[in-house]
């Protein structure tokens, strides 16, 4: 079996040793690992769950590795994708337990007009009982959740939603690299590669493709060639997220704390500032305004001119997920279960839609806001649909559970 080099960051910057592991090793630390240290009983998903909002669905994709079509009026539950195997049995059915026929998929799809594209998760594997299967690339689905046709050109998992522009399906990968789709002819009209995994979802515009990777750089990559514009290589950490584009700037946050302001065209640095813990996901632009949540437990507004303080508000427990705006009011959800209401002007907090804190479950995901109702989906599996303008949930549900009930 063939090995691969690489190059793992850590939080802080500093560059880990170079290590030669074998390619199914990320499998063993991300799922295996877990099992062992929580047991057969238990299910700690590495991962949280995904979610988007179409024109006429809401999508997510669960803890359990599915992705599932929701009616955003009821939250019923439409389709789901893939379909589940039934265990065995047998000596390890108590812990194998049922898994999905293809995939996983940890990210939310992106619904164009026609087709619904999922990156997959999967890896080239092999077992005692099964032959070696690829099932990481790209998937696209009908509206009623069939599979059309796949991609399976990758060589590892991708975590992030794939971007579709024109004819074009852009998708990152745990490879180091950035792929672009055809979605005619089902093939990559072009790869781009980075020196590490790449995690962010692409920025697409008419003519560039921005791609955030783990190797601390920001890379402008040519939509039509693939060829590599520009690159921003200041980071002195992983780039764990996209940028935020806006007026011409890119607002880019680190793992180890610093925020970002670069020139769209040219890739020189604006300006920079540190704050207090790493940044996991793309920060939320609105007007001259910057907002944002840190893995120390803080929510920021800051000015896009320059990056000066606005305000601050500390919160219980880790931020990942970029913050929804509606209406003056800043929503973004937290370790500790709780959906934050902030004033977007001074960060006062507001009376929250969701109530009270979840128990036993994180929100880890950013709040969709569609023009209607804000979306949530927290590590219990379980979909909120929130009217912000009366505080009140509309509806919720939890897809893994309305599955087993419906077979």
């Amino acid at each position: 079996m063939d090995t691969r080099t690489i190059e793992i960051s850590s939080a802080l910057g500093a560059r880990w040793p170079t290590l030669r592991v074998r390619r199914w090793l990320p499998v063993l630390l991300i799922v295996v690992v877990p099992v062992l240290v929580a047991g057969c009983g238990r299910n700690v998903p590495p991962y949280w769950p995904g979610l988007t909002a179409g024109s006429e669905r809401v999508y997510v994709a669960e803890t359990n590795g599915q992705v599932f079509a929701l009616d955003p009026s009821t939250g019923d539950v439409l389709w789901s994708y893939p379909q589940i195997e039934q265990s065995g049995g047998g000596l390890l059915s108590a812990c194998s337990g049922r898994a999905p026929s293809d995939g996983p998929f940890y990210a939310a799809p992106t619904p164009g007009s026609e087709l619904v594209y999922l990156s997959s998760a999967g890896e080239p594997t092999a077992s005692l009982f099964r032959p070696s299967v690829n099932t990481s690339g790209l998937r696209a689905l009908n509206k009623l959740g069939i599979l059309q046709w796949e991609f399976k050109g990758t060589d590892s998992r991708s975590v992030a939603s794939p971007i579709l522009s024109d004819n074009t399906v852009y998708m990152s990968s745990s490879d180091h690299d950035v792929y672009a789709i055809d979605v005619e002819t089902h093939d990559a009209r072009w790869v781009f590669e980075t020196d590490n995994w790449v995690w962010a979802r692409p920025v697409v515009t008419d003519r560039v493709v921005y791609v955030a990777s783990m190797d601390h750089r920001l890379y402008a990559v040519d939509a039509g060639t693939g060829e590599e514009m520009w690159r921003f290589d200041q980071s002195t950490s992983a780039l764990p997220s996209a940028p935020a584009l806006a007026g011409g700037v890119l607002y880019l946050g680190s793992l180890g704390g610093n925020l970002y302001a670069i020139d769209a065209a040219t890739g020189a640095l604006l300006w920079q500032v540190q704050v207090d813990g790493g940044l996991w996901a793309t920060p939320r632009v609105e007007g001259n305004a910057l907002y944002f949540g840190t893995l120390s437990g803080v929510v920021y507004a800051r000015d896009a001119r320059d990056g000066s303080p606005v305000w601050e508000h500390s919160v219980a427990g880790e931020v990942r997920g970029t913050p929804a705006y509606v209406d003056g009011v800043v929503y973004i959800g937290s370790e500790n279960g709780q959906l934050y209401a902030l004033s977007a002007a001074d960060g006062t907090e507001q009376t929250s839609p969701l109530g009270q804190a979840l128990a036993n479950a994180s929100i880890y995901t950013s709040p969709i806001y569609d023009g209607q109702r804000l979306y949530i989906v927290a590590t219990n599996a379980e979909v909120y649909a929130l009217d912000v303008s009366q505080n009140a949930v509309l509806w919720k549900t939890n897809p893994l559970q309305a599955s087993e009930e419906g077979q």
